[in-house]
C-alpha cells in the first residue's frame, strides 16, 4: 500500500489509463478524453495528465493524431525474424483468425534483377504470385512471390489461398528450404500496394525482400517482396554482440616483456 502511495502521481494515472485499455474498457481506435477533461475528473494538473499520456504513447498503447486527439492504438503482431517466411503459420500459432486472397497469378520472363536473385537466365519463365494476408479481417501483409517455373511446375493447379507457397514447396514439390537472406526497409505505400492494403498513399510500410535457399541444390527457390502495415506489425530479432577483447594482466605482462626484449 505504501509503495502505491509513494508512486509519482503521473505513474498512477498512467497505470489507471493502461488498465482501462488492457481490460478492454477502452478499445482500439477509441478516442480518449482530452487532457483537460482528465485533469478535471481526476483533480490533477493538465501537466501531470500530459506526462502520463506521453508515456503511454511512447509505450505504444496510445497514439496521437494531429488535429484530432489521442486514440487507443491498434494492437501490433510481433513476428520473430525466423517466422517471416510463413505468415500463415505464424498467425496460426497465435490463434489469430486468418484469411488469404489471391490477387494476381501469372507467368513472366525473368528480368535481370529477378534472374540474379534466383540465379537463372534472363528471360526464363517465372511465376508471379500476389497474395493478401488478413488477420482478424484486417489486411496486414501483401506478399509478392517469384518462383522459377522449372522448379515448381504446374503451380497453378494448387489453391494458393488455402495453402501457403512454402507449405506447397515442402509437401508437394519436396523442396526443403534450408535458409533465407532478407532485408527490411521502411517504404511509403504507393499504388497499387496502398489500395491492396487499404491504406492511404504515403502510409508507412515495412518492406521485406527475401531469398529462400533450397537445401538439395543449394540454389535460390523463391524471391519475395512482402509489405507489412507498420500500424499492425513489428519485427523482433535477437543478435549476439561482438566480443570485446579485454587484455588480461597476463597478456599485458607478456606484451611489456616483448617490448623490453626488443
Amino acid at each position: 500500500m505504501n509503495e502505491e502511495i509513494n508512486k509519482p502521481l503521473y505513474i498512477r494515472i498512467q497505470e489507471y489509463i493502461a488498465e482501462l485499455i488492457l481490460s478492454g474498457k477502452l478499445t482500439p481506435d477509441t478516442k480518449i478524453q482530452s487532457e483537460r477533461d482528465f485533469s478535471e475528473d481526476l483533480g490533477v494538473s493538465r501537466m501531470t495528465v500530459r506526462r502520463a499520456i506521453t508515456e503511454l504513447v511512447n509505450e505504444g498503447l496510445l497514439e496521437r493524431k494531429h488535429g484530432s486527439g489521442t486514440y487507443v492504438a491498434k494492437p501490433k503482431f510481433t513476428y520473430e525474424s525466423s517466422e517471416l517466411v510463413n505468415y500463415v503459420e505464424a498467425m496460426r500459432h497465435r490463434n489469430i483468425a486468418t484469411a488469404s486472397q489471391l490477387l494476381e497469378f501469372g507467368e513472366l520472363a525473368a528480368s535481370r534483377r529477378l534472374a540474379e536473385s534466383l540465379q537463372i537466365e534472363i528471360g526464363n519463365p517465372i511465376y508471379r504470385v500476389v497474395i493478401l494476408r488478413c488477420a482478424n479481417r484486417v489486411p496486414i501483409v501483401l506478399e509478392r512471390v517469384f518462383i522459377p517455373c522449372a522448379r515448381c511446375p504446374a503451380l497453378e493447379e494448387w489453391d494458393l489461398e488455402k495453402s501457403s507457397v512454402y507449405d506447397l514447396l515442402t509437401d508437394v514439390y519436396h523442396i526443403e528450404p534450408v535458409g533465407s537472406s532478407q532485408t527490411v526497409e521502411a517504404v511509403a505505400a504507393a499504388d497499387p500496394v496502398a489500395k491492396q492494403l487499404r491504406v492511404d498513399e504515403g502510409f508507412p510500410l515495412l518492406m521485406l525482400s527475401r531469398v529462400v535457399i533450397e537445401k538439395k541444390a543449394e540454389l535460390p527457390i523463391v524471391f519475395s517482396q512482402d509489405f507489412l502495415r507498420s500500424d499492425y506489425a513489428r519485427i523482433h530479432t535477437d543478435a549476439q554482440l561482438p566480443k570485446h577483447n579485454v587484455k588480461t594482466q597476463e597478456d599485458a605482462g607478456k606484451e611489456e616483456f616483448t617490448k623490453l626484449r626488443a
